[in-house]
């Protein structure tokens, strides 16, 4: 399955949350100094953070967006007609979960990125910062826990089938060898 992102390894971590809250802030489009900002780019400042830190990186973005939009709160209820382009947006999403107690989630689809600690959220795309709902923010959270936990299950899975093809073809293999006389 390649919805889990992999760990990364990054060269440069952020400095400081608010480092992290401009790049989010400035997603996708870029700033004077990065324009070419890309989700990579923004994942790679993400995944070494830890939940906590991820916490305080959905507040300040939330504070920020309804600082700027009041109207930012997404509603529990799509928009007509927004549900199919949800879907498949969703159906894309690559995820990460920090686990608890500062548990948090990140879905990184083709055009948005998705933060969320199950309480509270934000929708990170081309029409800026959105802030999600309460519910909205808990079942993204399981969409991202369920996520990795089918990509662990997977792993696993394919783990103890490439063990039993070693297992059977070493026991086909010795068996095959002609004892010397």
């Amino acid at each position: 399955m390649k919805n889990a992102l992999p760990h990364l390894q990054l060269n440069d971590p952020p400095s400081d949350v608010a480092e992290v809250v401009a790049l989010l802030l400035a997603f996708p489009g870029g700033t004077e100094a990065s324009p070419n900002l890309s989700t990579d780019t923004i994942v790679e400042q993400l995944v070494p953070l830890s939940g906590e830190q991820i916490r305080r990186v959905i507040e300040a973005v939330t504070a920020q967006a309804n600082a700027g939009n009041p109207s930012a709160l997404l509603s529990d209820d799509p928009e007509h007609g927004m549900t199919e382009r949800w879907r498949e947006e969703l159906m894309a999403c690559r995820a990460r979960t920090w686990p608890s107690p500062d548990q948090a989630g990140m879905l990184v689809g083709p055009h948005i990125l998705i933060l969320t600690d199950g309480q509270q959220g934000v929708i990170l795309g081309a029409a800026g910062a959105r802030v999600l709902g309460r519910s909205m923010g808990g079942s993204l959270m399981l969409l991202c826990q369920t996520i990795v936990m089918a990509e662990h299950a997977v792993n696993a899975q394919d783990l103890g089938s490439l063990r039993q093809q070693r297992i059977e073809s070493a026991s086909t293999t010795l068996s095959e060898i002609q004892p010397i006389e």
